[in-house]
């Protein structure tokens, strides 16, 4: 059975106001929204004001993210901080701090499943995001393995039949391509500014069918470097906010 797209999902949302929506963000600091943040929106707050505005305000975000955890971490957390406000969505993204503390591909994909299949068995649905593309050149020897990490999501989604929203198919190639260009997208070795996270949050708002994050700062800055990024890969197709009124009609 093929699992209900995230165009669906968000279409479902639309159709029926009068019935609440919990979105809830599960990973560690590129999920937190923290003093890191240097004050400025993240991936997972575009994404929020993108579903509140295009969807409706019967949409709740919960930002569930906390700095250097991994994947055994949510597990620990998961009935506390996920199942116990009871989401309708959960977007997981975990794994950078797995790397770099030791983690084998094995227990990281063991654990990740299990996340996984608990947010199933209470009925709420799971949607796994890789990374971005790290500074491989600033980052110790240990997280050449990072891009197995990566692909054990892909893996389990195919196997849990759920969605994915695959940042680091996306900006991979920019690094790959234009590493110095890519690199002034970065935070530092681990973690993307500002302008990474609204590019993140153009892609996971395009992943949900929905048009992008109306950005009223660094506009022209986001505008230049998502230009960059599209001519190294083909990015998800942009939403037109008329394409969104007639679907409410």
């Amino acid at each position: 059975m093929n699992s209900q797209s995230l165009k669906d999902i968000t279409q479902d949302w639309r159709n029926n106001p009068n019935r609440a929506v919990c979105v809830i963000g599960f990973g560690s600091s590129n999920t937190e929204q923290h003093w890191h943040s240097l004050g400025h929106f993240n991936w997972f707050s575009w994404l929020g004001c993108s579903l509140r505005e295009w969807v409706g305000r019967h949409v709740t975000m919960i930002n569930q993210g906390i700095n250097g955890e991994t994947a055994e971490d949510l597990l620990k957390r998961i009935d506390r901080d996920v199942i116990s406000f009871k989401p309708n969505l959960v977007i997981v993204t975990i794994g950078g701090n797995d790397t770099w503390k030791g983690c084998t591909i094995e227990e990281y994909k063991k654990t990740l499943a299990q996340v996984v299949k608990i947010i199933k068995e209470n009925n709420a649905i799971p949607v796994l995001q890789t990374y971005y593309c790290l500074l491989y050149n600033k980052m110790a020897e240990i997280f050449k393995k990072f891009p197995q990490f990566v692909d054990v999501n892909r893996q389990l989604s195919q196997e849990f039949n759920i969605p994915i929203i695959d940042q680091y198919k996306y900006f991979f190639p920019f690094y790959e391509n234009d590493p110095e260009n890519y690199s002034k997208i970065m935070l530092d070795g681990l973690h993307v500014n500002q302008i990474g996270n609204a590019i993140m949050g153009i892609i996971a708002c395009r992943s949900f069918s929905l048009p992008d994050p109306i950005f009223l700062k660094d506009r022209k800055v986001i505008k230049t470097y998502l230009a960059m990024m599209e001519k190294c890969c083909d990015l998800p197709k942009r939403v037109s906010k008329k394409s969104i009124s007639l679907s409410k009609k």
